[in-house]
């Protein structure tokens, strides 16, 4: 069975990722949440870490996971996450970064 994992993050991005997204500005240092598809139950800091820099975040601080409650997708704070939560399902993850922080 699958899981869907966020780790909420702070760190700078790098100028460089193996994905295609909309990123900051290379050194920009931002507050982010991921959202990774896993086959445990558990935490992966490990993988997370992995995932992260793909995305391409070093100095990465403060990370903390725990799982999705699917539930929380339907309250007025979590439909905004819903379109992260359905890219990690395709895709294998998902990154938000707040711009700002």
């Amino acid at each position: 069975m699958y899981n869907i994992y966020i780790y909420s993050f702070e760190g700078s991005y790098s100028g460089s990722s193996e994905y295609e997204f909309q990123a900051p500005h290379m050194g920009a240092e931002h507050k982010c949440i991921l959202f990774v598809l896993q086959e445990t139950d558990v935490c992966d800091f490990a993988g997370a870490k992995e995932e992260i820099r793909k995305f391409g975040f070093k100095n990465i601080v403060n990370l903390k996971g725990k799982p999705i409650l699917v539930e929380s997708l339907n309250s007025d704070k979590g439909k905004k996450f819903v379109p992260y939560y359905e890219e990690a399902i395709a895709e294998g993850s998902s990154l938000v970064w707040y711009p700002n922080t």
